[in-house]
């Protein structure tokens, strides 16, 4: 299975200078934080794969419906062809805000899914 993995950094060679042939064979899609909701918008509208995301510590400033045409796993388990995929986004706490966990959350929040 061809997968494209998104996080932090948007690609200008994907996004700017885009052509259907870069996503060629691609069947799913996996953004993992830190990107624009209008980027991730953007792959869904130029694909039928798949576009699964989870938050990064720097999206705070999302609006809370997901973007259009993508899937929030988040917190859950997303299972695509036989391939389970644990949602878990954010990163160490390293000062306050949302997105960000400790060690003990982050073992609750995998404790949750077994």
């Amino acid at each position: 299975m061809k997968i494209l993995v998104l996080a932090d950094c948007e690609s200008k060679s994907l996004y700017e200078y885009f052509t259907l042939e870069k996503l060629a064979g691609v069947e799913l899609i996996l953004a993992c934080g830190d990107l624009k909701q209008s980027y991730l918008d953007f792959f869904a509208s130029m694909t039928s794969a798949p576009v699964l995301y989870v938050m990064g510590n720097h999206d705070d400033c999302w609006d809370p419906k997901a973007p259009c045409g993508c899937i929030c796993i988040e917190d859950d388990i997303f299972v695509y062809k036989g391939v389970r995929i644990l949602g878990l986004g954010g990163s160490m706490r390293y000062k306050p805000g949302p997105h960000q966990y400790t060690e003990r959350e982050m073992k609750q929040r995998v404790a949750k899914l077994w």
